[in-house]
This record gives structure tokens, C-alpha cells and sequence, in this order.
């Protein structure tokens, strides 16, 4: 097993410059869904597939992930207020 210094200080860097950009990415992909939900987009290709479920992927993937950064935020909070100290250690599955 390998211990990893100076884990905290990365996880904190990282949700400070992460969950901002999901935010934003978030916040500039809905609208481009939303118009092509809205005029019911289709492929140009014979057959015509609709477009839009498409486009839903990115701003709902970005929301996702500043959710998990938020929840990761607080978990990080928590072990800095209660002096837990995270659990990184990786366990090898039973087979």
C-alpha cells in the first residue's frame, strides 16, 4: 500500500477550479439545448434522428459533476472541522 502526502491540498485546488467551470459549462450548454429542444432539431440524414437527447448530455453531465464536486466540498469540510482524516486507500475486491 502507498501512501499519498499532500493529498488534501490537491483535492482542494482542484473543486475550487473544477466546480466553478461545471457551473458556467453548465450554465452556457442548457440554452443550446433548450433551442434545439425547442425547434425539434433533426439530423439532416435520411431517417432524420431528433438532436436534442443529444445536446441534454453535456449540461446534464456538467450539472452532475458540480454536484459530485459539491458533495466532495462538504465531505472535505467535514473531516477539516471534526479532525477525521479521508479515507483514499484502495482495497483489492474478493474473488
Amino acid at each position: 500500500m502507498v501512501h499519498v502526502r499532500g493529498h488534501g491540498a490537491a483535492g482542494w485546488s482542484l473543486h475550487a477550479q473544477g466546480l466553478p467551470i461545471c457551473i458556467i459549462l453548465t450554465y452556457f450548454t442548457w440554452p443550446w439545448f433548450l433551442e434545439s429542444w425547442r425547434i425539434d432539431e433533426t439530423s439532416s440524414n435520411a431517417g432524420g434522428l431528433i438532436r436534442w437527447p443529444v445536446k441534454l448530455i453535456l449540461p446534464l453531465g456538467f450539472a452532475l459533476m458540480a454536484l459530485q464536486g459539491i458533495s466532495e466540498l462538504i465531505k472535505r469540510i467535514e473531516a477539516l472541522i471534526h479532525h477525521h482524516r479521508l479515507q483514499y486507500e484502495y482495497e483489492k475486491p474478493l474473488q
